[in-house]
């Protein structure tokens, strides 16, 4: 499996070129320093903080490095003070402010920057003041999770002051910021409502580079893993960067866009871009990652089943750039590894993996040699899984499990579903070959649930596919016995051809009764001239009823489709309210007003999975209740953790189908009633809940019962006019069925109603009830 390229954005522009000086190194600027020493001028000032940011920007996390620069940043402050130049005084603060931040104290860090702040309120400039606050927010680092709403809130600030300045730009970039926060979060819908809003800004200023913001949502694609839209979105970044020169992240994203091709299987193409990504940085003489790419150049060669070209190209590659650094080292083992195996050269792709994973180990979870997390995280599962799949290959069973579980020690939700997918199917034949059933079945189990929910679009179609198969073979079978019809119809024909030719024979010998044959040969050609028009007119049905059966198909599958799409884009829709809703809840301090909010996405996220569960089965007509009902319910546990209190879930649910109709408000009943047991049925001690759906004869009967405090004496159903009641009697009534809630040994709620009687799409002359 090749290793997916991970390079994020570096800032390139160092704060020491503030003042318009080209950059020195740390001996000559102490040597300018020593120079000046006793005098206090902005030539000083400017020096003093090159010295800082030397130390502030040197690669790893050294506390004394970064001491050695607050104390530069000081001595900058204190000159700053001395000549009463406030603008050096600023930079000189926030950059001691950033250096304290990076030593992840955010208390002091911040409070560096809000003097800042404050000396650009009492100035009344708020544009500065909001460049402060977005400083501060881009200083806050994305890995400490703790500080991510202050960096949320210093966006925020900074989007608000620049919204009141008019400038418009600043106030997109804010929300970009903010965006790729929650993508960073993995708040993927969220991120892409947000993006897809700043794009509309950008577009609506006439702001021409987009190709970042179109990057961001290609990065959401695919961490849904949807290829073919991520596709999209890499092509709009090509485009975008192309239409506005702006080529400084050419290589990257054309790698990127190699990435998808080969995610896609589409290698060839995937060949093309990467190549233009290794060329690029080879006229640039900018080798860095030069070996990632060459990674993704020789996995191309290799599935595209050109192995031997792939050592050539290698080979080549390794003298016009020798890997010069570990990382390069630990990539070049690798592609030779990667080429031996594609030639059935184990013994000798062993070697060069071993010392691939020798070398790997210096950098392994080391921040000098990483910038962010996730990047670590992502090395550190390609190389064991790289392994893994070796040893496996080779059926060394015992080796592979080293590996794999080095993996599958790591927290689940830090590796990619289409990875961890593959992880768990490893797993699976380690712990068969080694005979730990139990654990193959838990690990095979696991791999079929992330399988089943990546593919589950492209396993419907499958399915489609095989019932419209199963459909034609119906229809032909139809046409078969049409045609047996006529067949015999031949034969009866033939007979009578034969009969009219010993008629013809024997009129010669029986001339005798000549007028007798010559009625019966009138009477036979009679009954062949019929048997001709039957076989005409049979063949005519065949052929009409072909075309029949061919619009009939050509109707099915468009219908399904068109309602498909229909139940998508009102699925799509309810999520827009939810991320709305859940946008517009950030902004809301009040408890009361948050726990209604919060019960709103519910009652949405009812609705969406209905018509989720709709675009995404093969039956586009009916929803399967005992699937609906569990996954709702997983919903709702996910929401309020009732797990935690001791709150369990019992379900007796029969295979009950219904339509649209009647499974929405059927959903929502069920979501006012688990909501509220959840809520109120157990202050203090633990329970359970259960849920039954059972069809008797035409009638279904929904309970809802809880083994809690149960309802209060004095409690009236007529007269309960809270929200949630109201809605479960409004539904209840919706579905013409009957409302009940009782004490029980707890609290229950029953709604029975009569099942929808549909006439079968294939049996036209008989009622089901589904």
């Amino acid at each position: 499996m090749l290793k997916y390229i991970l390079i994020c954005f570096i800032v390139l522009i160092f704060v020491s070129n503030v003042s318009g000086q080209k950059k020195m190194d740390i001996a000559t600027i102490k040597l300018n320093l020593d120079n000046k020493k006793n005098k206090t001028d902005t030539n000083t000032i400017k020096l003093q903080i090159q010295l800082g940011s030397y130390y502030l920007n040197k690669p790893g996390e050294h506390k004394e490095v970064l001491d050695s620069g607050i104390t530069a940043f000081n001595k900058a402050i204190q000159m700053s003070v001395a000549i009463h130049s406030a603008k050096w005084l600023n930079e000189a603060m926030m950059l001691k402010g950033t250096s304290y931040l990076k030593q992840d104290n955010l208390k002091q860090g911040k409070a560096i920057f809000m003097e800042v702040v404050n000396y650009y309120r009492k100035m009344d400039d708020k544009y500065n003041e909001g460049k402060t606050w977005a400083r501060l927010g881009d200083n806050i680092s994305i890995d400490n999770t703790p500080s991510i709403p202050e960096k949320i809130n210093s966006y925020e600030q900074a989007r608000a002051l620049f919204q009141q300045t008019s400038h418009k730009l600043d106030e997109a970039d804010m929300n970009k910021n903010i965006a790729d926060i929650h993508l960073n979060q993995k708040k993927l819908d969220l991120a892409e409502t947000e993006l897809l809003r700043v794009l509309a800004q950008y577009k609506a200023i006439g702001y021409k580079k987009l190709h970042y913001t179109y990057h961001s949502l290609a990065e959401v694609s695919k961490q849904k893993v949807d290829l073919h839209n991520e596709l999209l979105y890499r092509h709009e970044v090509i485009k975008s960067m192309n239409a506005t020169a702006d080529t400084a992240l050419a290589d990257f994203y054309y790698a990127k866009l190699a990435l998808v091709y080969a995610d896609l299987n589409k290698y060839d193409q995937s060949l093309v871009y990467i190549l233009k990504s290794a060329e690029i940085l080879k006229k640039r003489k900018q080798y860095e990652d030069f070996y990632g790419y060459l990674s993704l150049i020789i996995y191309d060669f290799i599935t595209a089943k050109r192995p031997k070209e792939a050592l050539v190209y290698l080979k080549q590659a390794v003298i016009d750039v020798p890997p010069k650094i570990l990382a390069q080292k630990v990539d070049m083992y690798e592609a030779f590894g990667n080429i031996y195996v594609a030639l059935k050269d184990y013994p000798k792709a062993e070697q060069y993996y071993l010392k691939m994973m020798e070398v790997y180990k210096i950098t392994n979870f080391s921040k000098d040699f990483y910038t962010t997390n996730e990047q670590m995280v992502a090395d550190f599962v390609h190389y064991n899984e790289t392994m893994a799949g070796f040893y496996l290959l080779t059926q060394q069973f015992r080796k592979a499990g080293i590996y794999t579980k080095q993996i599958l020690s790591l927290p689940s939700n830090a590796i990619r579903p289409i990875t961890l997918t593959k992880i768990h199917r490893m797993q699976f034949r380690v712990d068969s070959a080694s005979g730990n059933y139990v654990a193959a079945i838990k690990h095979f189990e696991i791999h079929k649930r992330l399988d089943d929910s990546l593919f589950n679009a492209i396993k419907n179609k499958q399915i489609e596919e095989l019932d419209i198969s199963y459909k034609t073979k119906e229809n032909k079978q139809s046409i078969r016995f049409l045609q047996e019809q006529s067949k015999s119809q031949k034969n009866e024909l033939q007979k009578a051809n034969m009969q009219r030719n010993i008629t013809f024979g024997g009129a010669a010998m029986l001339i005798i009764i000549a007028g007798l044959a010559f009625n019966g040969y009138r009477h036979k050609q009679r009954s062949n001239q019929q048997l001709q028009s039957k076989q005409t007119e049979i063949n005519n049905q065949n052929l009409s009823l072909q075309k029949l059966l061919n619009e009939k198909d050509s109707l099915i599958d468009e219908k399904d489709w068109l309602l498909k799409e229909v139940h998508h884009r009102v699925k799509n829709n309810l999520q827009i309210v939810m991320s709305l809703l859940n946008t517009q809840s950030a902004f809301l301090k009040n408890n009361a007003a948050l726990a209604a909010i919060r019960e709103s996405q519910n009652r949405v996220q009812a609705i969406a999975l209905i018509h989720q569960k709709l675009y995404s089965n093969s039956d586009v007509a009916y929803i399967d209740m005992s699937v609906y009902i569990n996954e709702l319910i997983s919903y709702l546990v996910d929401c309020y953790n009732p797990g935690d209190r001791g709150i369990r879930f019992e379900q007796m649910v029969q295979p009950v189908k219904l339509d649209v109709a009647q499974a929405v408000p059927v959903g929502l009943i069920l979501n006012e009633a688990i909501t509220n047991a959840i809520k109120y049925a157990f202050p203090t001690q633990r329970g359970e809940i259960k849920i039954a759906l059972q069809l008797s004869e035409e009638t279904i009967i929904l309970t809802i019962a809880d083994n809690g405090i149960g309802l209060p004496v004095d409690f009236d159903i007529q007269k309960a006019s809270s929200l949630g009641m109201e809605m479960m009697k409004a539904l209840s009534k919706q579905l013409g069925g009957y409302f009940k809630m009782e004490n029980c040994g707890g609290a229950v709620i029953a709604v029975e109603f009569r099942a929808e009687k549909r006439l079968s799409s294939i049996e036209r002359k008989t009622f089901v009830v589904n």
